[in-house]
């Protein structure tokens, strides 16, 4: 029974995740510590596990769509990768309570204004409204004939690399958030893209943050495995689900996500250690 309930939990935080590429362990983190009551780090290792396992499938699927800009990902985990290791040892000297205070609160702000403005939102006037000056516009086709127009830049790419392996590490619940919110609101990138890529820059940083949790003895495989089992799946339904949604219905569920995002970093520090 606990097997079956950890699959099905892996299983909607997986398909949740991928569809607006945050991974799925801001559903995982209150569940282990709500329901489990398992400690902070051991729920950081196992979430982060269960991010790699739903990563790897969802990148995959999202590579065989042609959605996932590959240039854009390498180049962000060129630092997201050292940086996350950063994130591991300031995790242990850092007040997190108040960083996930802040962090909340963005969460918060961004829930509220994607609310705003999802009804306006679609590839074609998200990529037409006004970039950040030194960006470059860029230009993909998929693989079913869609094509989307955004923005990028190498040093921006490389300054959401090190925000996203801190996170990564720091709050246990990936950096896919941060990549997606940073492309949306600075490259303008669709949603489609921005979930896409966001999976594969999460696949490359999170193996690192997983390995130093393991290292430390914080998963607890029991739980892991169930749950990344979900994840896989999940990560293989997640992006055929999003690929029938349009702009505005993604944009909804990525709000809706970033507050029980932010509920689920209160959630870490109101339940007891």
């Amino acid at each position: 029974m606990l097997i079956a309930t950890l699959f099905a939990i892996g299983l909607v935080a997986g398909i949740l995740g991928t569809l607006v590429g945050l991974g799925g362990a801001f559903v995982v983190i209150p569940v282990l510590r709500l329901f489990f009551g398992i400690s902070p780090a051991l729920t950081a290792g196992i979430a982060l596990f269960m991010v790699l396992a739903n990563g790897i499938s969802a990148s995959f699927a999202y590579l065989r769509q042609g959605r996932a800009d590959v240039r854009i990902a390498l180049v962000t985990a060129a630092t997201g990768i050292p940086s996350s290791i950063l994130g591991t040892v300031l995790v242990h000297r850092v007040p997190a309570a108040s960083f996930d205070l802040l962090y909340g609160a963005m969460l918060v702000y961004f829930f509220i204004y994607l609310l705003h403005r999802r009804k306006n939102a679609t590839p074609e006037n998200v990529a037409s409204t006004p970039r950040l000056r030194g960006t470059r516009q860029r230009v993909i086709t998929d693989a079913y004939g869609e094509t989307f127009t955004y923005y990028w830049s190498v040093p921006l790419a490389l300054a959401l690399g090190v925000l996203i392996g801190l996170a990564s590490t720091f709050f246990g619940i990936g950096g896919g958030i941060i990549f997606t919110l940073a492309s949306l609101a600075l490259l303008r990138m669709p949603i489609h893209i921005s979930a896409a890529t966001a999976m594969v820059v999460m696949l490359l940083t999170a193996p690192v943050g997983v390995a130093s949790h393991i290292v430390a003895g914080d998963v607890d495989w029991a739980f892991a495995i169930p749950l990344a089992a979900g994840g896989v799946i999940g990560g293989q339904v997640g992006p055929q689900i999003a690929r029938r949604l349009s702009t505005p219905q993604l944009l909804t569920v990525l709000a809706y996500s970033l507050l029980v995002a932010a509920i689920s970093l209160a959630v870490r520090h109101v339940i007891p250690h």
